[in-house]
């Protein structure tokens, strides 16, 4: 059966075993200065994140495996659900063990999207500078924010966080009630053709993969 895209993490990225990765979100702006001196700044566009993962080296079965993939995703048109990789859950709840039970959701949107509010966490559940979040919003086509906590805070004995403020901030369509993911949370990625690795006579290393954000 051929396969659909975005393609589901389990067909794909949560089985790479990466041996190096990095994952930031670039700034996309512009800087100018008058002549008086002064610093001009101005926004050029949505920014994304992006990734490099480097794999763990491979025996030629298991990489030729991960490179048929990588060649269907190398299509034009082609996307794939990833997360962030090695933070794919709160620092406090590494295993997400203490959501069990729970289903979280955006409670409150403050004006601007700078912050927000969760609902539907354990009482004192812990959220750190530096984890992560994801959502989704809109529709036709759906999107898939994914966001990192830049304030820390408590959920309340309800489980309703303080306003968290977040980064990038949230973008115009996300809506009260939207389900929230904190283990693995997840964006819509397009990978961007990089390093075939070295193949050796039973092994192949250094296999790298780009990948950057897509909204559409």
């Amino acid at each position: 059966m051929a396969l659909t895209f975005p393609l589901a993490a389990s067909d794909f990225f949560a089985g790479l075993r990466p041996a190096e990765s990095t994952f930031h979100l670039p700034a996309n702006m512009s800087v100018s200065r008058t002549r008086g001196g002064a610093i001009r700044t101005a926004a050029r566009g949505e920014r994304l994140w992006t990734a490099r993962v480097t794999l763990r080296t491979e025996g030629r079965a298991a990489a030729a495996a991960t490179a048929a993939l990588v060649s269907v995703l190398t299509e034009a048109g082609r996307s794939f659900f990833a997360h962030p990789v090695p933070l794919s859950a709160p620092r406090r709840d590494p295993h997400g063990t203490a959501l069990a039970g729970h289903t979280p959701t955006i409670h409150t949107l403050a004006p601007g999207g700078r912050e927000l509010r969760l609902a539907g966490l354990p009482p004192g559940y812990v959220l750190s500078v530096g984890d992560f979040l994801s959502f989704t919003y809109g529709s036709n086509p759906t999107r898939y924010a994914l966001h990192q906590v830049v304030t820390p805070s408590i959920a309340a004995g309800a489980g309703i966080t303080p306003l968290v403020e977040v980064t990038p901030p949230v973008r115009d369509g996300a809506a009260t009630g939207a389900a929230v993911v904190l283990v693995r949370p997840f964006m819509k990625a397009v990978l961007i053709p990089g390093d075939p690795g070295r193949a050796g006579p039973k092994f192949v290393d250094g296999l790298t993969l780009d990948f950057i954000q897509t909204l559409s």
